[in-house]
């Protein structure tokens, strides 16, 4: 079983990276690799359970089922549902610790997944790292951008 790790450290405290990061239906508002994001059902979001459709960049379609959220510790996970990728059992971790003293915040992203096929240059796994990486620095660009208006 593949696993993929990426830390971080956001120039924002703590509390305002977590009240975008917990915003499960929004995840199109920050994310570059996502055109779409929406709470199936009506569901209110950040309630464990509910289903996150996303329409990716070029079109594709995945399904994302929130498993945990965790206000007080800042911390969710999530498994795919239907993704257009050779991966079962997908589940992401992350978490969102303040930094003493400062406004900055330490971001720890863990992904898990079994692979369909053999992947000897595991183009999967960077994949995946590559999208976390993105998509941690794009939130880190988001929450700058919003304080600055």
């Amino acid at each position: 079983m593949p696993n993929v790790r990426f830390s971080d450290v956001i120039d924002s405290g703590a509390d305002d990276v977590w009240t975008v990061l917990k915003k499960f239906g929004e995840l199109a508002k920050w994310h570059p690799a996502i055109a779409a994001s929406s709470i199936l059902d009506g569901s209110p979001d950040s309630t464990p359970g509910i289903v996150r459709k996303l329409t990716l960049q070029d079109g594709a379609t995945m399904t994302e089922r929130l498993l945990s959220i965790d206000d007080g510790n800042r911390a969710l996970s999530y498994k795919f549902e239907e993704a257009p990728l050779p991966l079962d059992n997908y589940v992401l971790k992350v978490s969102v610790t303040p930094l003493t003293g400062q406004k900055k915040s330490f971001i720890d992203w863990e992904a898990s997944f079994d692979l369909r096929e053999s992947d000897p240059s595991k183009q999967y796994e960077s994949l995946m790292a590559e999208l976390i990486a993105s998509g941690s620095k794009a939130l880190g660009e988001h929450l700058l951008n919003a304080a600055k208006r």
